[in-house]
């Protein structure tokens, strides 16, 4: 669908932002991943039905799309350091394939009619698997290490003050040496 690939797009450009350390892509990852879990939620029976409602299984689709609306969440989550990625992206571990395989299990079963409907929701179910398990698998310190890649002692400062957040003696640290470089 038309309005997944501008939001994707605009999710790639704010990871590119991030990754220069250009200003702007905070925004731009919100933006982008919160209309995409938006759009998920409510409206997932029309992005998987190619936009003829048909006699398509709408409870699937409410179901799966409220599970799959926890998936950019989560990845938003993760990629801007928020408390509350992981438990996003284990939701989203463990139910995508539980999806995945009731989607085939369906799909075998479906009319003609509704095969375009269980492929949308297969393929956008793999890829939102896969992204899931990419960012649950991948440690918030690597994270940090290559976004502050051409600084490494504020990625190792960046790094301790994530995982301690109580305490004041990493946030002092991290502060003075942020004033330091300025």
């Amino acid at each position: 669908m038309r309005t997944e690939k501008i939001f994707s797009a605009i999710f790639l450009i704010g990871i590119a932002f991030k990754l220069m350390l250009w200003p702007g892509y905070s925004i731009l990852l919100i933006i982008s991943l919160m209309v995409i879990a938006t759009l998920y939620f409510p409206g997932a029976f029309y992005f998987f039905c190619d936009k003829v409602i048909k006699r398509q299984n709408l409870a699937l689709s409410i179901i799966s799309g409220f599970f799959l609306s926890l998936i950019p969440i989560g990845i938003l989550f993760k990629i801007q350091y928020w408390p509350g990625g992981q438990l996003y992206l284990l939701i989203g571990t463990i139910t995508a394939p539980v999806i995945m395989a009731i989607v085939l299990f369906l799909k075998s079963k479906a009319a003609e009619d509704l095969s375009i409907y269980y492929k949308n929701m297969f393929s956008r179910t793999i890829v939102l698997s896969v992204l899931t398990v990419l960012f649950y698998l991948t440690p918030t310190s690597t994270l940090l290490k290559i976004q502050y890649r051409s600084d490494p002692e504020l990625a190792r400062l960046k790094i301790l003050y994530y995982e301690n957040p109580g305490n004041e003696e990493y946030r002092k640290q991290h502060d003075e040496y942020l004033l330091k470089k300025k």
